[in-house]
């Protein structure tokens, strides 16, 4: 007995030393420091006026801090081409110097006290290079391009240290424009020089970055949400009948947010204008969003994009990125992330659970195209756009699903009651799960988190009775991602689903988390299968291997319950000859409603030639989904003889896409009529770069109709916004057209702040030799 007892102790020591020896291992993140600050800026009184014809600011600010150290010898603001006029320190002179890009403030020795406020005024004039703050249509060589001055952070305009501040903001400009800021405006006031002068306040602490600037020839309507928030909406004085296309779903997305946060708006309102030669969708700014005017639609460029969902996503930042800002760049994804969920979940809400399925689509093909590349995180700074905005919402929807919508939403709420006004990061998070739950999450944050990868399953079934003559199905899984010191195996609940021929089914949810199991569903009465779900309706960021054969796929396809496991099936079924699969994929299209579904069963069908095919696209033709129609106009070419009429009617289709696309297809499937086509279109325009105004041209002169050349030539110049001289130059190398006046437009735009604009002409000069 004695010997057993020293067996069991030492065999407790041998597992506690193995325990303890196991390690975790993280990627060096370079942005895993938080700032380091001499002082805490608090409060910001900003008076900026602006020479726009020169680029030229004139700013007058004053910093309410106070010091972080016991010794305080210097003060750092970022301040890149500022031409400094004067510093004081509480009314007195002190030394400075600039060494670019910063501005080094000496205050005397001894003079600064820990934790006790001071005032820093700054007196200056900036040229900002472009990138900081950007002035468009005020250079003779951009004559009739839309005036403006706009920034979506304080950089180069402002003397900037890291901070979260309050401000008064006080704007002074021709008074024959509107200006936006961010927090309330308190005032709009004459001057005697034709000017008006701007006060916009933040009276409660926002992240500094956060900070923005618009100027234009703008109107806005005010609207309100049912919670009563007022909202402006700004748009282009004349445009607005472009409002309600535009900002549908406002009023209802802020009491979405309000309500599945659990907390109400935090600041005072709520306003957004578009800019022009935006690079990206949008940009959350405290109380005020920037967004491309690209996105400023009438009804017919809905399908090429719509702000929706980006509206939503910006309006989600005003709780996770400024009323909570990240601590530093590792922790971006409590920023995007939870931006990016909450406006998938707010296109649930109005569109439904397909709409929402495809948009999860959409983020895993992002999110396993970078995992091509590498491993990083979620929870860093390493891994890229698809890990931080797409990869990080999928997680957050695991999460919900592994907690429940309860908990869930109680551990939301928590978070944002208990870190409002403050810099978070991503332990807090962690935290409030665990306080809210009192359960160890801790797992899934090191999985899903903090370590990258994801899963690589493969499955497989069989049917077996046992002895006793019981019958059962038997699903097997392998976990066959590498496992190395970042990835390992994955601990995660998951649904199982048999489906019987009767319409029956059995359902069983198991943890799996070794690198094999098997999961057992009883079949008592000895149910003959359709086909079985391993992950219905793809709760799990995943890779899958499930073969199945072409009867199971078709059953799936015709009754699975989830539009993206009837999706999964379509794409399962891609090489398989179309006169097998051609009877049940038009019995499929029969009977779903959604477009992605649709449009895969057309692209399957779109060499076939039989007539109930013919009758399926005469059909998706008239659909009342333009992306349904989309589908057709793009994947049938060239344009089969018996739908000739109905792509002839494309031409006056309700999108500006379609109309693109018809036109483009008809003219090469039929060049004979296309003078025809060109006379029906030649009046229409389109949107997002002029889209079907440069199918168009390009047809028209490829057909040698130069006389069009010199319009086309005219998009190229600096008067335009970057998507109407990206297509132009798109559409003069496939043209091979080159002269000296486009030359010298390439030049100019290949030096332009839009990267997506000098990208296209560096291309364009790239393909002559330039």
């Amino acid at each position: 007995m004695k010997k057993y007892f020293l067996f069991l102790l030492l065999v407790q020591i041998i597992t506690t030393i193995l325990a303890q020896d196991k390690t975790v291992t993280y990627y060096v993140d370079p942005s895993a420091n938080p700032p380091d600050l001499m002082v805490t800026l608090k409060h910001l009184d900003a008076r900026v006026s602006f020479v726009s014809e020169q680029n030229l600011v004139i700013g007058s600010t004053e910093f309410t801090f106070s010091p972080n150290r016991y010794k305080t010898d210097s003060i750092v603001f970022y301040a890149p081409d500022f031409t400094i006029q004067s510093v004081n320190l509480d009314g007195q002179k002190i030394n400075w110097k600039i060494q670019s890009p910063s501005l080094i403030l000496y205050p005397q020795a001894g003079l600064l006290i820990r934790n006790r406020e001071y005032k820093i005024a700054i007196e200056y004039q900036a040229k900002p290079m472009a990138g900081a703050i950007y002035f468009t249509g005020w250079r003779s060589e951009e004559q009739g391009k839309r005036k403006e001055i706009w920034a979506h952070r304080p950089h180069g305009w402002l003397p900037y240290i890291d901070a979260r501040i309050t401000v008064d903001m006080f704007i002074t400009f021709d008074s024959d424009y509107k200006v936006f800021s961010n927090g309330e405006r308190i005032d709009v006031s004459e001057n005697m020089d034709k000017t008006k002068t701007w006060h916009y306040r933040m009276a409660k602490n926002h992240p500094f970055f956060s900070t923005a600037l618009v100027i234009g020839n703008y109107d806005f309507q005010v609207s309100h949400s049912g919670g009563g928030v007022p909202l402006e909406l700004w748009y282009y004085r004349g445009q607005e009948d472009r409002v309600k296309p535009t900002y549908q779903y406002t009023e209802a997305m802020m009491d979405f947010l309000e309500k599945e946060t659990g907390v109400k708006y935090p600041y005072p309102l709520y306003r957004q204008a578009p800019v022009i030669d935006y690079m990206y969708g949008a940009m959350e700014t405290t109380t005020s969003t920037i967004f491309g005017d690209f996105i400023l639609i009438d009804p017919h460029a809905y399908w090429q994009r719509n702000y929706i969902n980006t509206n939503a996503h910006e309006m989600a930042h005003q709780w996770f990125g400024n009323a909570i800002s990240h601590l530093q760049n590792k922790d971006v994804w409590l920023t995007e992330s939870f931006a990016t969920f909450y406006a998938k979940m707010f296109d649930k809400s109005v569109f439904g659970e397909d709409y929402f399925e495809n948009d999860k689509n959409d983020e895993l093909m992002l999110a396993l195209t970078a995992a091509k590349n590498n491993n990083y995180p979620v929870g860093g700074s390493l891994g890229g756009n698809a890990r931080i905005y797409q990869k990080g919402s999928l997680v957050l929807g695991m999460l919900n699903y592994v907690m429940g919508d309860t908990e869930f939403k109680d551990a939301i709420k928590y978070y944002l009651e208990h870190h409002l006004f403050t810099n978070a990061e991503t332990s807090d998070f962690i935290r409030a799960v665990y306080e809210v739950t009192c359960k160890p999450y801790q797992w899934f944050f090191e999985e899903w988190v903090l370590h990258g990868g994801e899963p690589d399953y493969k499955v497989t079934y069989a049917v077996s009775d046992d002895t006793t003559g019981l019958r059962s199905t038997h699903i097997r899984v392998w976990q066959m991602q590498p496992v190395n010191e970042q990835v390992g195996l994955y601990k995660m609940p998951i649904n199982f689903e048999v489906h019987y021929k009767d319409g029956s089914m059995e359902v069983k949810q198991v943890w799996i988390e070794n690198k094999q199991e098997e999961v057992i569903l009883p079949n008592q009465q000895k149910k003959s299968i359709d086909f079985v779900l391993f992950d219905p309706g793809r709760q799990i960021v995943k890779k899958m291997t499930f073969e199945k054969s072409f009867e199971e796929l078709s059953n799936q396809a015709m009754k699975a319950d989830h539009m993206i496991d009837r999706f999964d099936a379509l794409v399962g079924i891609r090489s398989i000859p179309v006169s097998v699969k051609r009877d049940i994929l038009i019995r499929c299209y029969n009977k779903e409603k959604f477009f992605l579904t649709r449009a895969e069963i057309i692209d399957q069908l779109a060499a076939d030639t039989v007539d109930k095919t013919f009758n399926l696209f005469h059909s998706a033709l008239t659909d009342e989904d333009a992306l349904v129609r989309k589908a057709v106009l793009k994947s049938l070419a060239p344009v089969p003889p018996v739908l000739k009429g109905e792509f002839v009617r494309a031409l006056k289709d309700y999108s500006y896409l379609n109309i693109e696309l018809a036109l483009d297809n008809l003219c090469q499937s039929f060049p004979e009529e296309t003078e025809t086509y060109l006379g029906l279109t030649k009046n229409e325009k389109g949107w997002r770069g002029l889209n079907i105004r440069m199918k168009w041209l390009e047809i028209a002169i490829g057909k040698g109709h130069k006389e069009f050349l010199q319009e086309l030539i005219g998009y190229t110049t600096p008067e335009f916004e970057f998507e109407t001289r990206i297509n132009a130059f798109k559409v003069l190398k496939k043209l091979r057209y080159i002269d000296e006046t486009v030359v010298k437009n390439a030049n100019q735009a290949a030096k332009h702040w839009n990267g997506k604009l000098s990208a296209a002409a560096k291309e364009y000069l790239g393909y002559f030799g330039n």
